[in-house]
């Protein structure tokens, strides 16, 4: 699998149960799975003035939420899409309303990975 494809990496991930009870523990889950299936990523990545985000694959973004609203999260992910170095943005979240968020930002694909709600 490549990891310049957001959409096959929430394919991977949403295939999966992760047991956790917070946004860490999701987080470590889904470095389990990326581990497992041989896609090199870094956690907590610096992206200059947009913050840190959880994961970089390759050149996809990967952002995981368990709390916060659709604007909050849009306008975090805007940030992170307006760098130059993700091609797209990869979403892991637990809330059903992130599922509205845009299809593409800053001309950047955005794929939302939803699993259900709270933790196994």
């Amino acid at each position: 699998m490549l990891a310049g494809s957001a959409t096959a990496l929430a394919r991977l991930l949403r295939a999966q149960r992760y047991r956790f009870a917070d946004e860490r523990g999701l987080q470590d889950g889904l470095a389990r799975v990326l581990e497992g299936a041989a896609i090199a990523f870094a956690r907590e990545v610096r992206l200059g003035d947009a913050g840190t985000i959880d994961f970089l694959a390759g050149d996809v973004g990967i952002e995981v939420k368990i709390k916060g609203g659709l604007a909050e999260v849009t306008r975090q992910l805007f940030r992170y899409a307006e760098r130059p170095e993700l091609a797209s943005v990869l979403l892991v979240t637990t809330r059903a309303t992130h599922r509205r968020l845009p299809l593409a930002l800053v001309g950047k694909p955005v794929v939302v990975c939803h699993l259900l709600e709270g933790g196994l």
